[in-house]
């Protein structure tokens, strides 16, 4: 019986509903919460319907712009890499706003482990 729960628990946490996830919407041209590190005060969120969010981090000539919007496409955690750039997209509620957008995924993968060691 508890395994059975343990693993009725675990099939919920993977389980996704398919409908617009919110994203933080800014750029730190005007807004400095919207930089690194993030702070959440003030800055708007955006119901996205294609269901992603981008975290993009521009270095030109010693200044650095942050933007964090809604993605156009897409269905995974990752990030790419271009000369002075950096783009991430993530798939949950304004993951985003982090300094490090695959958190999510970190955090499924703890939950996981723990749920199997302590079932």
């Amino acid at each position: 019986m508890k395994l059975v729960l343990c693993l009725a628990t675990l099939c919920m946490m993977m389980y996704e509903v398919e409908s617009a996830i919110t994203c933080y919407s800014c750029t730190s041209l005007t807004s400095s919460n919207c930089g690194d590190p993030f702070n959440s005060a003030g800055v708007t969120t955006s119901s996205c319907s294609a269901n992603i969010c981008l975290k993009t981090k521009l270095e030109v000539t010693g200044a650095t712009l942050i933007t964090r919007s809604c993605g156009i496409s897409g269905s995974s955690d990752s990030c790419s890499s271009v000369s002075g750039g950096t783009a991430c997209s993530c798939t949950k509620d304004n993951c985003n706003g982090s300094s490090f957008v695959m958190a999510s995924a970190v955090s499924t993968v703890a939950a996981l482990v723990a749920a199997l060691y302590f079932c």
